[in-house]
């Protein structure tokens, strides 16, 4: 995750510094969730681990317990 951040956004696909905060804060709250989802701990979770469902728990949780817009959901 570290060397996405670093190297493919930046380098790569020549993103700003405040979109590379954004993806590394969406990834703070998008583990946690996952991990708690599906009774891993981070660092033992796969790609198969990112289910649809999952990601759509992680959508419906920033709206109701962080209070985040549709928007701001969607832009996560």
């Amino acid at each position: 995750v570290r060397r996405f951040l670093l190297e493919y956004l930046i380098s790569e696909r020549n993103f700003s510094h405040n979109t590379q905060k954004s993806y590394r804060d969406m990834l703070r709250l998008l583990l946690p969730f996952i991990s708690s989802t599906v009774g891993k701990e981070i660092d033992k979770l796969t790609v198969e681990d990112l289910s649809e469902s999952c990601v759509r728990g992680f959508l419906c949780n920033l709206g109701d317990h962080r209070h985040c817009s549709a928007t701001t959901r969607n832009q996560r």
